[in-house]
């Protein structure tokens, strides 16, 4: 390879955990399915008109490889806390047990300005494949599946009188904007479009008991993109 030094493909969560690929992924899988259901009629000649159902989730997988033998420098990151990472982004984190849909968080797999994509760790398959002598891993390969995170406006409570594409949120006693975002989205930083939103000026004084507008993600993106502060 010329024209400069290798860009290693990385993972990143959404609770703020990252995972540099040691090795880049000699090849990347992208699948997305629609759904056409044909049903038996006797007026077919041949056979059954199908009708089409709808479009099924777009998938990323990779084989990521991890050998302790040939770290970046000598500053990779240890093969079992690799896999403990990709296993622990398949759960939900302690800090989320308590939200009102708790879940794993969003992983986004970013390999130069030429691969994005950010969705739940659907699957994680580890096969440790060589040990030191005193039993630590020093390999492993990890085959991921990534299924995207849909972008669709979720529905609106008809009785609620938000604006289409929106839903609401209450503020609890323990909840921030940050918060708050997490559950809505898998990610915290996005809070930024929902004090926009709801025309809040200090994101620490929100009372308990508000019911907070809550947008659609491509347009909490677009919103929490400009300005910067912290909650």
């Amino acid at each position: 390879m010329t024209g400069g030094s290798i860009v290693r493909a990385v993972l990143t969560g959404a609770d703020g955990s990252i995972l540099p690929c040691q090795f880049n992924p000699t090849t990347l899988t992208l699948a997305k399915s629609s759904h056409w259901q044909a049903t038996p009629t006797r007026g077919a000649a041949r056979q059954p008109r199908p009708q089409f159902v709808g479009t099924g989730p777009e998938t990323l997988s990779a084989k990521l490889l991890f050998d302790s033998f040939d770290s970046l420098g000598g500053q990779g990151v240890p093969v079992s806390v690799a896999v403990n990472q990709l296993l622990e982004w398949t759960c939900v984190p302690t800090s989320a047990y308590n939200a009102a849909t708790p879940q794993p968080p969003i992983v986004t797999f970013r390999w130069g300005t030429g691969v994005s994509f950010e969705g739940f760790l659907k699957s994680v398959n580890a096969q440790y494949t060589m040990f030191s002598p005193d039993g630590r891993p020093s390999r492993a390969t990890a085959d991921i599946t990534l299924q995207r995170t849909p972008d669709d406006p979720r529905g609106t409570n008809p009785t609620s009188g938000g604006v289409s594409g929106r839903r609401s949120a209450l503020v609890g006693d323990a909840d921030s904007l940050a918060s708050i975002s997490y559950d809505s989205y898998g990610d915290p930083n996005l809070w930024r479009a929902i004090a926009s939103i709801n025309g809040i000026e200090d994101p620490r004084r929100v009372p308990v008991g508000t019911r907070l507008q809550i947008p659609p993600r491509s347009e909490a993106v677009a919103l929490s993109s400009v300005g910067d502060g912290d909650v």
